[in-house]
């Protein structure tokens, strides 16, 4: 299985943070649209063996993809995976770890994934996986600071214009 890991600093509080990620209605606000996601339905409050319902993509190119929380330790950590045959991917692991840092909170992600397709899914694993995943965790933290973190004290007037 291929394996891409994240980390990054969010400047709010963990017990903030945990809240966010801990409802999976959170995750289309933080997906880069493209990919269309929405989430059908899903188990709340959120526990091992709650089951998250998704639909993604455009028109009549939409998926089914349904994953289930395998664990959950809060504050700290929850695994969600890809039933099987249920979803774009022949297996997929997702562990998103919390952690309180100076300033803020860390978010370590570790996907775990295989694409279908035999040999040809290796293959564009190996190739484009990497880069793809990590464009779309760069937009996550960018997604997940702007919904978490204070607004910036908007800067004074420069006097200059245009």
């Amino acid at each position: 299985m291929a394996v891409v890991e994240s980390s990054f600093l969010v400047r709010a509080p963990l017990e903030t943070v945990w809240e966010f990620h801990n409802d999976p209605r959170a995750l289309p606000k933080i997906m880069p649209g493209l990919f269309g996601l929405a989430i059908e339905s899903c188990d709340q409050p959120m526990r091992a063996g709650s089951r998250v319902n998704i639909s993604m993509g455009a028109g009549l190119l939409r998926q089914r993809w349904v994953l289930q929380v395998t664990a959950h330790e809060p504050p700290r950590q929850f695994v969600d995976e890809q039933l099987p045959g249920q979803g774009p991917f022949k297996r997929w692991r997702h562990t998103h770890r919390f952690e309180p840092a100076d300033n803020g909170t860390r978010i370590i992600d570790r996907i775990e994934y295989e694409l279908p397709l035999g040999l040809l899914g290796k293959i564009a694993a190996g190739i484009g996986g990497p880069l793809v995943m990590k464009l779309i965790f760069a937009s996550r933290q960018t997604a997940t600071r702007r919904a978490l973190e204070p607004a910036a004290p908007s800067s004074p007037a420069t006097g200059v214009s245009v």
